[in-house]
């Protein structure tokens, strides 16, 4: 069963798992039944048999069990990849290796590097199918979308094979799609996501018109959806500072869903997945590579464009890189004294600012060199991230850097207990042990950031709350602090900052 959590999914009930045993099972029936086909009735249409699609089902049952195991009994990280990487090196070793990629009509022979090109493509293939199966009917409508595409490429190509495995899978997506649509009664799993993953990715190697061992245009445009979304986490999570492995509610399915709802989510993401499938086949047809790159950027461009999906990553490479240019052209002198100052709000519209304005001039008065703070509820969908920092750093044998957990209060039964919800990054030129003080008197100043940020979340608790038409019931605390206190300590704790920080955006501007 998965079961919800605040972290990332967005079911509220427990649904069965294990779904991807059904659709390999139609995977495999079908593909047995074609060929028995095939020959009885004397057609060979279908060429012969090499052992790597026997080593390609064996690598799919053995992803799936992987996938089972994880479902049932949570596998760490490092432990999922290891076997994927086992499994996918056994594929490798079968013969299964891209030698050359095929791009805009050009080809790039990878030499010694078509071992690691292989491994790294079907691992992104595998984990991008995985990442992306998170609400009801997700990775079944883009899965079968994407073997629809790679199907028509092996009928049209030279491996008709690819194109029977291409369409029995589609054919079991879209049988799947009935109990897997909103409100699902079963998930595919890891199992299913995963062995998607595999099938479809090693489609994509032996789709192309030319030869088996091409990574062609075509393909790598079929799969852009899943790969935008596990390239904007990656993009995501290593801008803000944070584990590429973190959880969080930024995916392409938590967005969608949270703008256009469950079905207009499918609704938005099938018809993205069909504009790129549609351009690259009749790229791929009519030997038009570039019309592949061309529905890519238009689909991507719209999503960015409507902050549907991919805005707040846009937002983060273009200021990194704009303070990456502007420090070249910094006089020497200035690069001491100069600050860049970033904030964006990833997730949510609550009022971050009376929470990071403080911190920020207290770092100013005592000259820090860096702040970094990330926010992250993902049960109420808010994320903030700022930086402050001198564009010169201090060297490294001299800083002092200091990572600590940002707090807010909840209740728990009788009494008040602290949930960690974000975290901030500390740099400081550490010359003397007057650092000390310092670093007593921001901890100070961070405690009594617990007030604001305690507020504001009780406040997008309770508007959640009233937009699910639940009563909201006052919030009952101990007897020694009541809720009028902590609300009016919190009320004049953000106050305050709230005229700092206009008259910092005064003299900013």
């Amino acid at each position: 069963m998965d079961r919800p959590d605040a972290e990332r999914k967005v079911h509220e009930k427990p649904v069965a798992l294990a779904g991807g045993v059904a659709v390999y099972l139609a995977v495999a029936i079908t593909f047995a039944l074609s060929l028995v086909l095939d020959r009885t009735l004397g057609y060979h249409s279908l060429g012969t048999i090499q052992m790597r699609w026997y080593v390609l089902f064996g690598a799919a049952l053995a992803i799936m069990a992987v996938g089972l195991i994880d479902d049932a009994w949570s596998l760490r990280g490092r432990q999922k990849l290891l076997l994927q990487i086992v499994i996918i090196g056994l594929m490798i070793g079968a013969g299964t290796q891209i030698h050359q990629i095929g791009l805009f009509g050009y080809e790039i022979k990878l030499g010694a590097f078509s071992i690691p090109v292989t491994m790294l493509w079907l691992l992104l293939a595998v984990n991008a199918l995985n990442l992306i199966d998170g609400a009801d009917g997700m990775a079944s409508t883009v899965g079968m979308i994407i073997a629809v595409g790679l199907g028509i490429l092996g009928f049209v190509g030279a491996s008709p094979l690819s194109g029977v495995v291409g369409f029995a899978l589609a054919g079991a997506l879209l049988g799947f799609l009935v109990y897997n649509k909103p409100p699902a009664s079963i998930y595919l799993g890891d199992a299913g996501s995963m062995m998607i993953g595999l099938f479809v990715g090693t489609l994509a190697i032996w789709s192309s018109l030319k030869e088996s061992t091409v990574l062609a245009s075509a393909p790598l445009a079929i799969l852009a959806i899943p790969l935008f979304d596990s390239s904007a986490a990656i993009v995501r999570r290593r801008l803000t500072g944070r584990s590429i492995y973190a959880t969080d509610r930024g995916h392409m399915h938590h967005l969608l869903q949270l703008k256009y709802g469950p079905h207009g989510l499918l609704i938005v993401v099938g018809l993205a997945c069909l504009v790129t499938t549609v351009v690259a086949v009749l790229g791929e047809v009519y030997s038009e590579p570039w019309w592949a790159m061309l529905g890519v950027i238009l689909v991507i461009a719209v999503l960015i464009q409507t902050r549907s999906f991919g805005h707040s990553e846009a937002r983060l490479i273009f200021n990194r890189a704009a303070h990456f240019i502007e420090s070249f052209f910094m006089h020497p002198e200035r690069c001491e004294q100069s600050k860049q100052h970033r904030r964006l709000q990833l997730q949510g519209d609550a009022p971050w600012e009376l929470v990071w304005e403080p911190l920020v001039e207290f770092a100013k008065k005592h000259d820090l060199a860096k702040m970094k703070v990330n926010i992250s509820m993902p049960w109420l969908h808010e994320s903030y991230h700022a930086t402050w920092q001198s564009v010169r750093l201090p060297e490294r044998a001299q800083q002092m850097v200091m990572e600590v957990p940002l707090f807010a209060e909840r209740q728990n039964g009788d009494e008040m207990v602290d949930i960690s919800v974000g975290k901030l990054e500390l740099v400081a030129l550490g010359k003397s042990t007057a650092i000390y003080q310092n670093l007593e008197d921001f901890l100070t100043k961070l405690d009594e950031s617990k007030g604001p940020i305690t507020k504001i979340m009780l406040d997008l608790e309770r508007r959640q709350l009233k937009g699910k038409g639940t009563t909201v019931a006052p919030v009952s605390r101990p007897e020694t602090e009541t809720s009028e206190t902590v609300a009016s300590k919190a009320g004049e704790t953000a106050e305050q900052p709230q005229v700092d920080s206009a008259s910092h955006a005064v003299s900013s501007s």
